[in-house]
C-alpha cells in the first residue's frame, strides 16, 4: 500500500515541477529536482526542523519543573497543536490533491476505499506538527516513562481525531462541483476566511495560555480536571494510568469507526461528486476594463478567495502583525515610528503571498498558454495580485495611526511603495528565466529566505534617510528612493519578461 502512496507523492511533485519553466525545459535539472522532491524522508526532515526548534523552546520549561500539575497543564495546551494541524491540513489540502486528478487512475480499479491513499498522503504532511510536541513528550518520558508514553499515545489519538474531523468537513463541503458562483457560496468562503483567522490566532492563544498557566497553574489544573473527558484535557489522566488507558480505548473505539465511515464518504464523493447548480438569468457579455493585466489580476483574486488553502498564504501578513497591532491598540498609543515599522514589516511579508498567486492556475495553465497573453502580462498581474492584501492592510494601519497621531498622514505613499517594491522584486526573481512561455516557477522555503534578504536590503536603503535626516525631509527622501527603486524594478522586469 505504501508503494501506491509513494507513487501518488511522486506524481504530486511531478505536477508541481513540470509547470516551472526554469526546471521543466532543462531535462538534467528537471530530473535532479524531481529526485529531491519525491524523497519523502528528505522533505519531512526539512519541514520538521523549524517545528523541532520551536518544540525545544517549549520543552525547556518542562525540563526544569517537577510539578505534575504544571506538566499536565502544559501538555494539555501543546496536545492541541497536532489536533488542529491535522484537522486543518486534511480539510484544506484534500481539495488541492484531488483537483490535480491524482486519483483518476485509481477510480477504475476495484477498490472500495481508495481514499485511504489520500489519508496516508496527507498524514505525511502532518508529521512536522508532531515534531513540535515530541521534545516535550521526550522530557516527560525521561522523568516518568509510563506517563510519557501515555501522553504520546494521547497525541496520536488527537491526530486521528483531527484527521477524522477534517475528512468529514471535506466530504461535506469540499466534494462539490458548482456551476455558478452564488451568494451562499460567497458567504461560505467568507466563513472559511474567518475560520482561518481563528486558526492563525490559535497559536498565539496557546502562547498566551502558556504564560497564564505558569502564573495560575493550580486554577488551570482545576478546570482541566473538571473537563478531563474532553480532548486535549484527557491528557491530564496520564498520572492515573488505569483511567488513562480506559479513556484511550474509548476514544479509539469511537474514532476508528468514524474514520472508516469518513473514508467511505470521501471516496464516494471522489467517484461521484455532488453537483450544485441553480437557475439563473442570462446576461450579456461585457468586456472588462483595464486590459489583460487587470483581467488576470482580478481572476487571481477571485480564485484565491474561493480556495481556502490559498487564502492562508495570502493572509500571512495579518498572521505576523495581528498580535502586535492588538497590543498597540490595547496600550492606546500608535506612534509615527511604530506605524512606520508596521508598514515596513507588511511590505516584507508581501513575499509569502507569491506562493498563493503562483499556484492559482492549477491545471488550467495550458488554457492560459492558448490565449494571447505574454509573459510580461502574466508576471505583472502576479506582482499586482500579491500586493493587494498588503496594500489594503497598510491602509487600515495608516487610518489607525492617523487616529492616534494626525501626523501619520505623511506615511501615505508607503502604502503603495513598499508592497509594490517587494512584489516587483519577487516576480523579477521568479520570472528571470529566458523562455517566453508562461509557467509557474517553484516556490519553497529557500526561495522565501533569499527573497526576504533581498527585500530587506532594498528596504534598508529606503529607510536610510529616516536615520540620517530630520522630519519631514527624511520621509520625502525615503519616498523618492522607493519610487526610483520601483521604477528600476519595473523597467528591469518588463525588459526581462518581454524577451
Amino acid at each position: 500500500m505504501f508503494e501506491v502512496v509513494k507513487i501518488l507523492y511522486r506524481e504530486l511533485h511531478y505536477q508541481i515541477l513540470k509547470r516551472n519553466p526554469q526546471i521543466a525545459n532543462d531535462e538534467k535539472k528537471f530530473r535532479k529536482h524531481l529526485k529531491n522532491a519525491v524523497s519523502i524522508k528528505r522533505n519531512v526532515a526539512i519541514q520538521s526542523i523549524a517545528f523541532v526548534f520551536f518544540g525545544i523552546m517549549m520543552a525547556i520549561g518542562l525540563s526544569f519543573s517537577d510539578d505534575k500539575t504544571y506538566i499536565v497543564a502544559m501538555l494539555s495546551s501543546l496536545a492541541l497543536i497536532p489536533f488542529i494541524f491535522s484537522l486543518y491540513v486534511t480539510a484544506v489540502q484534500s481539495s488541492y490533491v484531488v483537483s490535480l486528478g491524482l486519483f483518476e487512475p485509481i477510480k477504475a480499479l476495484p477498490i472500495r476505499i481508495g481514499a485511504l491513499y489520500l489519508s496516508e498522503l496527507l498524514i505525511i504532511d502532518q508529521i512536522p506538527a508532531l515534531a513540535m510536541i515530541l521534545p516535550s513528550i521526550t522530557v516527560v518520558i525521561m522523568k516518568y516513562p509510563l506517563n510519557g508514553i501515555l501522553a504520546l499515545l494521547w497525541v496520536f489519538v488527537g491526530m486521528l481525531a483531527g484527521h477524522t474531523f477534517g475528512l468529514i468537513i471535506y466530504s461535506t463541503f469540499g466534494l462539490r462541483i458548482s456551476y455558478r458562483k452564488s451568494r451562499s457560496g460567497s458567504l461560505k468562503n467568507f466563513l472559511k476566511v474567518l475560520a482561518i483567522f481563528a486558526f492563525m490566532g490559535l497559536f498565539y492563544g496557546i502562547s498566551y495560555m502558556q504564560e497564564y498557566i505558569q502564573e495560575h497553574s493550580e486554577k488551570v489544573a482545576a478546570v482541566i480536571g473538571r473537563y478531563s473527558i474532553a480532548y486535549p484535557f484527557t491528557i491530564s489522566s496520564i498520572f492515573d494510568p488505569k483511567k488513562s488507558v480506559v479513556m484511550l480505548l474509548l476514544y479509539i473505539m469511537v474514532f476508528i469507526p468514524l474514520y472508516q465511515l469518513a473514508l467511505k464518504r470521501v471516496w464516494s464523493g471522489i467517484l461521484e461528486p455532488k453537483l450544485d447548480s441553480e437557475k439563473v438569468k442570462t446576461s450579456k457579455f461585457r468586456a472588462s476594463l483595464g486590459g489583460k493585466v487587470f483581467a488576470l489580476t482580478l481572476k487571481d483574486l477571485k480564485i484565491i478567495f474561493r480556495k481556502t488553502a490559498m487564502i492562508t498564504g495570502f493572509l500571512m501578513p495579518i498572521y505576523v502583525l495581528l498580535p502586535q497591532i492588538f497590543m498597540t491598540i490595547k496600550s492606546g498609543n500608535l506612534s509615527l515610528t511604530r506605524a512606520t515599522y508596521f508598514l515596513f514589516i507588511l511590505g516584507v511579508f508581501t513575499i509569502p503571498g507569491a506562493d498563493a498567486v503562483l499556484k492559482v492556475e492549477g491545471k488550467v495553465l495550458d488554457f492560459l498558454k492558448s490565449l494571447p497573453i505574454e509573459k510580461r502580462d502574466y508576471a505583472l498581474s502576479k506582482a499586482f495580485s500579491m500586493s493587494v492584501i498588503p496594500i489594503l492592510l497598510s491602509g487600515l494601519i495608516l487610518v489607525l495611526a492617523i487616529y492616534y497621531d494626525p501626523k501619520a498622514l505623511i506615511l501615505f505613499p508607503y502604502i503603495f511603495l513598499l508592497p509594490l517594491n517587494a512584489s516587483f522584486l519577487t516576480m523579477a526573481y521568479f520570472f528571470r528565466y529566458e523562455e517566453i512561455e508562461l509557467g509557474i516557477p517553484e516556490f519553497n522555503i529557500g526561495h522565501m529566505i533569499v527573497l526576504m534578504i533581498l527585500v530587506g536590503v532594498l528596504f534598508g536603503i529606503i529607510t536610510l534617510p529616516l536615520f540620517l535626516l530630520s522630519y519631514p525631509f527624511e520621509y520625502f527622501v525615503s519616498f523618492g528612493i522607493g519610487l526610483v527603486s520601483l521604477g528600476i524594478l519595473f523597467c528591469i522586469g518588463c525588459c526581462k519578461w518581454s524577451k
